[in-house]
């Protein structure tokens, strides 16, 4: 083929292509130019839609907010019922008891625990009639009123106690009725499985499971104290629970708190007496083993615990305590140098200040007494030469040093005030030292006898046990040990050869002091006696003290008709001793003296 030709062909096939380019261009923009007519098409039928029907578009925007408002409202409404719900559950919580500790005694025995219950509450928005509801809850249980209930259901308030603490027979009856809007909640309810015995030393609480005295009342101010700490920390939340529940264990040795209490009453019955205490330390350590004020109560009974007769007159009460207290005198007046064992002082001559006498009951054959025959006869005018001896200021700063004169705290809460002359007189300083004139509780007696005894040192009476292992410190020393040591020789000759005769129990090395004290009243003092024995065995290594007192005792024929401390605190006193000491561990002696 020529070259001529190739080229010819090459122009018209150039030539088709760009035809077919043309017609597709046009094409295009044929359809360009229709979709334009179509879209300025609907554009009018919009615009002539409108022109016919304005409100259209606003109505259509006001249905569909309307629609999302009702929405909107009914999850607000919902969130508001459960927040009502969660208002309400939160609300029954906080009137829930509040959960305890047990109390143990030293050795595991339980005090106090709680025990579950069910407590019944109504949400008076729930009930369908509130008469039908009253009436039948009231058949149910008598001791509410239908009236005072309907009442109190007739109100906006969702919560509503009915009855607390439940027994399961009255829940499944309470259940079985049926009604709309009682619900019942699970509270802890406090219980005291020995009853009466150990009443002033747990204590009690009040309806809602709160501690309001003794033991109990410490383990809320316990808890009071760790969440203020524990916010002082920066601690998010405090635990409400006190250790996890951990079981709190108290000093008491409830054989021994058994002993004494069931002692004391038999003696109040025995010896016609109004009222009663007895008391056992733990010498070295000062932890009470024992505490018993008779008349007891029913810690269950709040009630019971107002009454006057089931005041705490261990603590609580102040007394004056009569001859007891020249075991203080004699030992202040060997531990301040004033007088020796081998003195002898003058008991015949009475001691005049003014109209203020005192007399002794006690003759010797040359009007003298030794001041062992002063303690174990326990001569008033002996005592009061001693304190005159010692002088006002070393007499005051002595009982000041032994704790008698101010406030003993404890853990169950502090003893009543001793009541001391406000300005201190030669009659006062001579009138303490033999019993009279300052009034203190049992326990302060008891707690400041404890260096008497112990080798000179002062230590603090606890109601909770000292852990086990730890080496015992001895306290503050407060007198010589030769001073102890004479004192242990006096209680123990006492009880041999003076007035405390009936307490003696040569096996156990019994010592004691007797104390027999006329009643104040309006005028002067009474023939009503408070009548006591402090007491300490054994006495070669002295281990525990024991304090006993009788409020008004009779004379009887138990007493060979005598109301006089040697004739009933000191046989009160052995019956106690030789039931506790097995108990405690202490041996009798073999090589018993006589």
């Amino acid at each position: 083929m020529k070259p001529g030709a190739d080229r010819a062909g090459d122009a018209k096939s150039a030539a088709s292509a760009a035809k077919a380019d043309n017609r597709a261009a046009s094409a295009a923009r044929a359809a360009s130019a229709d979709r334009a007519k179509a879209g300025g098409g609907g554009e009018k039928r919009r615009k002539e839609l409108l022109r016919r029907d304005p409100l259209r578009l606003p109505l259509l925007i006001v249905a569909m907010s309307a629609l999302f408002l009702l929405l909107a409202g009914r999850l607000v409404q919902l969130g508001f019922e459960h927040h009502r719900d969660i208002r309400l559950k939160a609300d029954a919580r906080a009137r829930q008891a509040v959960s305890r500790p047990e109390l143990q005694d030293r050795n595991g025995a339980i005090l106090a625990i709680d025990v579950p219950t069910s407590s019944l509450y109504a949400d008076p928005k729930i009930l369908l009639s509130v008469d039908e509801t009253a009436e039948k809850l009231a058949q149910l249980f008598p001791e509410l009123d239908e009236r005072r209930l309907r009442r109190r259901l007739t109100t906006r308030r969702r919560f509503v106690w009915i009855k607390r603490y439940l027994t399961p027979e009255q829940r499944k009856a309470a259940h079985d009725l049926g009604l709309p809007g009682l619900y019942f909640m699970r509270e802890p309810k406090r219980f005291y499985p020995v009853g009466d015995e150990a009443a002033h030393v747990t204590g009690y609480v009040d309806r809602d499971n709160k501690g309001l005295a003794g033991m109990e009342a410490w383990i809320d101010a316990r808890r009071k104290v760790r969440a203020f700490e524990a916010e002082a920390a920066g601690a998010v939340s405090a635990n409400d629970d006190d250790d996890d529940g951990a079981p709190v264990r108290l000093s008491i040795d409830l054989r021994v708190q058994h002993a004494v209490a069931s002692e004391l009453a038999a003696a109040i019955s025995r010896y016609q007496a109004k009222a009663g205490v007895g008391i056992v330390l733990d010498v070295r350590s000062g932890e009470i083993l024992a505490l018993s004020s008779q008349p007891s109560f029913d810690p269950i009974n709040r009630a019971e615990a107002l009454k006057p007769e089931h005041f705490d007159r261990a603590r609580r009460g102040v007394y004056e305590l009569g001859s007891v207290l020249k075991c203080f005198t004699i030992a202040m007046g060997l531990d301040e140098g004033a007088i020796d064992f081998s003195d002898r002082f003058d008991v015949a001559t009475p001691i005049r200040l003014g109209r203020f006498v005192i007399r002794d009951h006690h003759r010797t054959e040359d009007g003298g007494m030794s001041v062992t025959e002063i303690f174990i006869h326990s001569s008033n005018v002996g005592a009061a030469r001693i304190a005159r001896k010692v002088g006002i200021d070393r007499h005051k700063a002595f009982l000041f040093r032994l704790g008698l004169l101010s406030r003993m705290k404890t853990e169950a809460g502090s003893t009543g005030f001793p009541l001391q002359p406000g300005n201190w007189l030669l009659a006062d300083s001579l009138s303490i030292a033999y019993g009279y004139r300052l009034s203190v509780s049992p326990l302060q007696l008891a707690a400041a006898a404890l260096p008497l005894f112990n080798g000179g040192y002062r230590v603090a009476p606890t109601f909770l046990k000292k852990p086990a292992g730890v080496e015992e410190k001895k306290g503050v020393p407060v007198l010589r040990s030769d001073t102890s040591r004479l004192m242990n020789r006096l209680m123990r000759l006492n009880v041999r050869r003076g007035t405390g005769r009936l307490a003696d129990i040569p096996a156990y090395r019994l010592g004691g002091k007797t104390g027999t004290a006329r009643k104040a009243q309006k005028g002067g003092y009474g023939k009503q006696l408070i009548t006591s024995f402090l007491g300490v065995f054994p006495t070669e290594s002295p281990r525990y003290l024991t304090y006993m007192m009788l409020d008004e005792p009779q004379k009887t024929p138990a007493s060979h008709m005598q109301n006089a401390a040697s004739s009933n605190v000191a046989p009160l006193t052995r019956r106690v001793v030789l039931r506790i000491a097995p108990f405690l561990g202490v041996k009798p002696a073999t090589n018993a003296d006589n």
